[in-house]
């Protein structure tokens, strides 16, 4: 999954990805299940963030959440 920020008619928007890919400065999305298609220059940002961690979060942080 990816975070994705675009400018869209000089407004930022930033949508979730499930899909992406690069291909000859055309940034193909999948956001909510559906295909989108923007311009490289476009884009402000792209970041790769992960659906599951796959790690446990620490006692400390368990500890906050049961307060």
């Amino acid at each position: 999954m990816y975070v994705v920020s675009v400018l869209d008619k000089g407004d930022q928007r930033t949508f979730l990805s499930e899909n992406l890919k690069i291909i000859d400065r055309i940034v193909y999305a999948t956001i909510s299940g559906v295909p989108k298609e923007f311009m490289l220059s476009e884009i402000i940002d792209i970041v790769p963030v992960d659906a599951k961690p796959e790690k446990e979060p620490t006692a400390r942080l368990r500890s906050r959440h049961v307060q």
